[in-house]
Formats: structure tokens, sequence, C-alpha cells
């Protein structure tokens, strides 16, 4: 150790400078490489896990308000028929759909797997911690004649916004501690900086949610 420190001090500013540059300049690509592009994927892929969601779930609205229009202006038993095989098809849709948000984390339970995992990580500071939940948009059904009707809410979006700093590797082991729990939960963002004044710690300002068919509150 000794004679790497003297050699480090056998260095010319300048060539100080470099070899830390690269040794950032290689942080930051393993950072890329084992954080910021498996993220980006998964998160493509659950992105488009709930629009094909959103798009069965319109469609089966928009035929039960058709056949309940065509019932209204010709009430017939093959309508009523057609009706009940459409309410079916619905309410499957929906049982689908309550099977799929249950493999998820629980808004409360995210909230508490973060924090704890945090208080494994002691060299991290957590500097901000904010939630948010809210109906998630689903586009209107549409009726025969074109008028839009008004389609009950069957998402809940809850996030969590966590602003961290500390190390490179804490924060790297913090993130793969998330992937390791086993629970699933949808990843939003990951913006990462390196800190101005000392390069060696670093923000991460971390954007994560879960769906659910209840409008609770995550809280802080």
């Amino acid at each position: 150790m000794n004679k790497l420190i003297q050699h480090w001090q056998a260095l010319a500013p300048r060539e100080q400078w470099l070899t830390y540059g690269v040794g950032l300049a290689l942080l930051i690509m393993l950072f890329v490489l084992l954080i910021a592009e498996p993220l980006g994927l998964r998160i493509a892929a659950e992105g488009n896990r709930e629009q094909d969601a959103h798009t069965r779930l319109l469609a089966a609205e928009n035929s039960l308000l058709e056949i309940q229009a065509k019932l209204a202006a010709d009430p017939n038993l093959s309508y009523r028929q057609a009706l009940a095989a459409a309410q079916t098809r619905h309410d499957n849709l929906l049982q689908r759909i309550d099977l799929e948000t249950s493999t998820l984390i629980s808004p409360a339970r995210m909230k508490a797997l973060l924090q704890d995992l945090l208080r494994n990580q002691a060299k991290l500071k957590l500097v901000a911690l904010q939630s948010s939940s809210g109906p998630l948009a689903v586009p209107a059904a549409v009726t025969a004649d074109n008028k839009e009707q008004k389609t009950p809410v069957v998402f809940y979006r809850h996030g969590l916004r966590l602003t961290l700093e500390g190390g490179y590797f804490d924060l790297l082991a913090y993130l793969n501690a998330i992937q390791a729990s086993g629970w699933r939960l949808h990843w939003d963002s990951l913006n990462y900086e390196v800190g101005e004044e000392d390069a060696s710690r670093a923000r991460v300002i971390l954007d994560l949610h879960t769906l659910s068919r209840d409008a609770g509150w995550v809280g802080v």
C-alpha cells in the first residue's frame, strides 16, 4: 500500500488527474452496463404489459357498451344473451387484472421494504422521500354512436421517489438489493449525478411505483 501511495505521489499533477479521470470513466461505464441498460429494458417491458392490459380492458368496455345500447333500442333474447357473454368476458378480464396486481408489492410494503434495505447501507444518506398516489389514466370507452362514456377506474398508481447520497458502490449495492428482494415493482427512472465537491460521492434520484385496485396512500 505504501508503494502505491509513493507511486501516486511521484506522478505529476497532470498524470494524477488523468488517472483519476480514467477511474471515474470506468465507474460510469460500469453503472451503465450493470444498472442503467438492464433497468431501461425492464421499464420498457413493464410499460408494454400495462398498455396491453389497458387495451384489453378498453375493448371489453366498448363491446359491453355497444351491446347495452342495442339492447335498449331493441330488447330481445339474443341481445340479452350477447350482453351476458360480454359481461362475463368483462368480469374475467377484471379477474385477470386482479391476479396480475396481486403479484405486485403492496404500497405500504413497498415503502417499508425500501426503508429496511436502506438501513442495511449505513453509508447511504436519505436526502428526500416523496410519495404519490392517483388513478392510472384509462381511455374512455366509446359507444356505438361515438359518444364517450366514463369507465370505472381499475388501477391506482402508487409511487415513491427516493433521493440518496453516498459512494458509488454503496448505491450500487442498494439498487442490487432492491432487485434481489423478490418483490415485483415497477422502475420508472434512475438519475445518477456525480458530486461536484467530492467525486467519490454521488446522488441518485430513484422513481419506483406499484399498482393496485385500492386507492390507498403510500405515505412518507
